[in-house]
């Protein structure tokens, strides 16, 4: 069977291998090992992400999670948002009660700490399966305070060029949402935003709005 295309995002691929499996492949280089071996990690734990069944150079195999993501259901019902938002909140506030393992590295542009960090956690990256949500795309994991994370998923809440939410219901409203079930971020709002800047695969209209976040 040839793989089916399921999804496509800013840096990766994912296909149905048809067994059960999906099959995530970097368009560039990027060893899957971190991200492969935290996924492990976490699902040992009992954290929800998919298990992952194999993982070398730039593709990595894992369980198919059947269920839209939160943010197709977020625009197929978006009177749902609110709960939404408060659940993506839950789960990054459980992410950050964890103590990252000696062997997650911290990264620049990233405080000191010592939970674990999801640092692109957003309702396209929350898989809502019939068993419960499920996180994915680990691709930035590292190590820092908790609230660094919350910053980041802040950063990209209020200023993500797809359409997070219904533009009638506006963003502010979503991003109150979450803010308001989170834990204390802002004083890394600056530091998130900044690194957002730093990466290559921000638009030039989130760019923008970001830098209206700087002080």
């Amino acid at each position: 069977m040839t793989p089916r295309l399921l999804a496509t995002g800013r840096a990766a691929e994912v296909f149905d291998l048809g067994d059960g499996t999906v099959l995530r492949r970097y368009r560039s280089d990027h060893d899957t090992a971190l991200e492969a071996r935290l996924m492990r990690w976490l699902h040992d734990g009992g954290y929800p992400v998919p298990r992952v069944l194999a993982a070398s150079g730039r593709e990595m195999v894992m369980q198919r999670i059947d269920g839209p993501t939160m943010l197709a259901d977020m625009g197929n019902r978006p009177w749902r948002i609110g709960r939404h938002l408060r659940l993506l909140a839950a789960l990054q506030r459980s992410l950050g009660e964890l103590t990252a393992p000696d062997w997650l590295p911290a990264v620049p542009h990233v405080p000191a700490g010592d939970a674990v960090l999801h640092l692109d956690l957003h309702p396209l990256n929350v898989l809502l399966s019939p068993a419960g949500p499920v996180v994915i795309d680990w691709t930035n994991t590292a190590r820092g305070p908790a609230g660094f994370d919350v910053a980041t998923s802040y950063v990209v809440l209020a200023t993500s060029s797809v359409d997070l939410v219904r533009e009638r219901l506006g963003r502010r409203w979503a991003v109150r949402s979450f803010v308001g079930a989170s834990d204390d971020h802002a004083e890394f709002v600056t530091a998130a935003a900044e690194r957002r800047l730093l990466d290559p695969n921000v638009t030039a209209e989130e760019r923008a709005r970001i830098r209206r976040l700087l002080p």
